[in-house]
């Protein structure tokens, strides 16, 4: 069996290792999100679909893919080795995959999510756990609904702020990668 510079071997489990732990924290803060937050509720269309639930996901694929590498590091196991090498090229495609789809389909998302979110605002005086998470997100990020004060068709809540410094509500994380897409693709020209 070929063994490695023990500098060789070093830094590839401190590289394996800090992959672990990160895998530990995303999947840690998954659990939290899944137990303390309640903004999953905003989306009635994909209950299961909540940022904790995505957390977990991650955190857990982090962590397996993160084992089979230190596994192989430490085994020098050709097999491990592969395998985990085959796992980081599928994961890299499918991030490709996803920023391509996302870029292709942004302003079907825009409106998916606009739709979403305001179905929600709709319940907002029939669900309490959709009036819990609006609450919670409009005292939190001190904004009113989604555009401002006119989603409310029936006047804002009281968890709207007073002095209605923000009015965009800035909580959909694939808004978010979108207006980055965007704002890539001029930059470059696309």
């Amino acid at each position: 069996m070929r063994r490695y510079p023990r500098t060789t071997f070093c830094f590839r489990m401190l590289w394996d290792s800090s992959f672990q732990i990160c895998g530990c924290c995303i999947l840690g803060f998954g659990i939290y999100l899944l137990i303390h937050n309640n903004f999953g509720v905003l989306f009635h269309n994909l209950p299961s679909l909540t940022l904790g639930n995505v957390f977990v996901i991650v955190g857990s694929i982090i962590m397996v893919v993160a084992f089979l590498g230190c596994m192989g590091s430490i085994k020098e196991n050709k097999c491990l080795l592969m395998s985990f090498f085959i796992l980081l090229l599928i994961i890299l495609l499918a991030e490709v995959t996803l920023a391509i789809l996302l870029f292709v389909y942004e302003q079907k998302l825009n409106e998916y999510v606009a739709k979403g979110l305001t179905d929600s605002i709709h319940r907002y005086h029939s669900d309490n756990s959709t009036k819990a998470a609006w609450d919670s997100i409009q005292s939190f990020l001190q904004c009113c609904g989604i555009n401002g004060t006119s989603d409310w068709t029936s006047g804002p809540p009281a968890s709207c702020p007073s002095d209605r410094k923000v009015e965009v509500l800035g909580m959909s994380f694939a808004l978010t990668l979108n207006c980055q897409i965007d704002k890539t693709s001029q930059t470059i020209g696309l």
